[in-house]
């Protein structure tokens, strides 16, 4: 406590609430304090562990100590709700040498931190995990309510937040339009969905012996997006579960266009389709995807799902469930991404999968003979255990001049063709289809 700043404080009535005080505050009060909002990380395990009653008797003890630890320099009120927050004026002066934020949390923060964690008191002692946002005095505005958004916003968007001990986050105008921001592209891409502004994009397969499209990966691209990167827009959809609904659509909506195609006796070629990770332990999903294609009637050999590398294998039999069920009905299943992360070869081993995709950085860089070696090595393992290889992201012709060498028949990348809309896609179908 010693390190804390001298302020000239003055006594308030007991009935006045934070938000009476923050009004009756004067100018230089004002300027004499931080305002911060402490959240108990673990609390209702306290309440699912022992009961309310031992839930109140922390809250209590908890006020007891910042009770002293406040005593004649801050002032505190707690919230109730399904989570549990103090709200604090905690005091603050300018310091020459010293950022704001660390003169707060040298100055406070840790000193408050360890009072509640080492504290002797039987119900918290090392037990107690806490979360800080932090509004300066400079940042503070006319209403009271704007603070506790502003503590509310950056303490619950912290890095850090997830972690077991205590983490703080001090807010900023920049921190907090990017908050304001995510939210309405949130908003934004949902209203795209509803609306059917994405656009299904094809990017072609294609064979290097025969340099004819042989199938086609299906994505999506957003044209009134406003410049947002499809990666903002994808991980903002898959964030608040829009990615299901969207693929979902979209799924059904190429397996029509398949089967009209091949009931009208047009060339249609087998089309993947991207399975985010979030996506495959949904309990709907292999009903949902079942239910279109015999809805549709769109034969299984034409649909191919591609599972990202790094999809979590281990998570107990849900993940091989899937993919098996899927090979048993008759329909091929891929591993994207291939050798981008840790679960390539367990996967091959388990025998989940009939496709490969070699990720794009074994084709980033100049070719070389341990390059060579490497990429020969995975195809000749995947042709040992009756796997088939696609390289992905290939755009040279040195890569392809080598592909041809090692059996590696199926490419896709920009060497070739970039994606295209499906109606552009379907086009050099029927031209090549007329060239035959």
């Amino acid at each position: 406590m010693s390190s804390m700043p001298t302020i000239e404080y003055r006594e308030y009535s007991n009935e006045m609430s934070l938000e009476d005080i923050f009004y009756n505050f004067t100018a230089k009060e004002r300027h004499n304090y931080a305002f911060v909002e402490m959240n108990i990380k673990n609390f209702q395990y306290f309440n699912a562990r022992f009961g309310r009653i031992y839930g109140d008797k922390i809250l209590n003890d908890i006020e007891t100590i910042l009770k002293k630890f406040l005593k004649d320099r801050g002032y505190f009120h707690k919230r109730e709700g399904d989570t549990y927050h103090f709200f604090i004026y905690c005091p603050y002066e300018e310091s020459k040498g010293i950022s704001a934020d660390e003169f707060v949390v040298n100055q406070f923060l840790i000193e408050l931190t360890d009072e509640l964690f080492f504290n002797k008191q039987e119900t918290i002692n090392e037990n107690i995990f806490t979360s800080f946002g932090i509004v300066m005095p400079y940042d503070f505005g006319d209403e009271y309510e704007d603070l506790i958004v502003k503590a509310s916003v950056v303490r619950k968007h912290c890095p850090e937040l997830k972690k077991r001990s205590y983490s703080f986050e001090v807010y900023t105008e920049e921190k907090f339009q990017k908050f304001l921001d995510k939210q309405e592209l949130m908003y934004r891409v949902t209203e795209a969905r509803m609306n059917d502004e994405f656009t299904i994009y094809v990017q072609p397969k294609v064979n290097i012996h025969t340099e004819k499209i042989v199938a086609g990966e299906v994505l999506l691209r957003w044209p009134g997006s406003g410049g947002i990167s499809l990666y903002e827009c994808f991980s903002v959809l898959n964030e608040v579960g829009e990615i299901y609904s969207l693929d979902l659509y979209n799924f059904e909506k190429v397996c029509r266009y398949l089967k009209e195609g091949i009931d009208k006796g047009e060339k249609r070629v087998p089309m993947s389709f991207n399975i985010p990770n979030i996506t495959v332990t949904d309990v709907d999903f292999r009903k949902d995807y079942m239910s279109r294609v015999e809805e549709v009637g769109v034969p299984k050999e034409y649909i191919e799902f591609e599972f990202l590398e790094d999809i979590q294998y281990k998570d107990g039999e849900v993940v091989k469930d899937v993919i098996r069920s899927f090979r048993e009905e008759g329909f091929n299943c891929s591993l994207d991404d291939f050798g981008a992360g840790n679960a390539s070869f367990s996967v091959l081993l388990k025998g989940y999968i009939n496709i490969i995709k070699l990720d794009r950085i074994f084709f980033r860089d100049e070719i070389n003979e341990d390059r060579k070696k490497i990429i020969k090595s995975i195809i000749d393992i995947a042709k040992t255990l009756n796997v088939k290889v696609v390289a992905e992201g290939v755009e040279d012709k040195e890569y392809i001049d080598f592909l041809k060498t090692v059996d590696c028949e199926v490419v896709q990348g920009f060497y070739y063709y970039r994606p295209m809309p499906l109606e552009e896609f379907q086009a050099l179908l029927d031209k090549q289809e007329s060239m035959t």
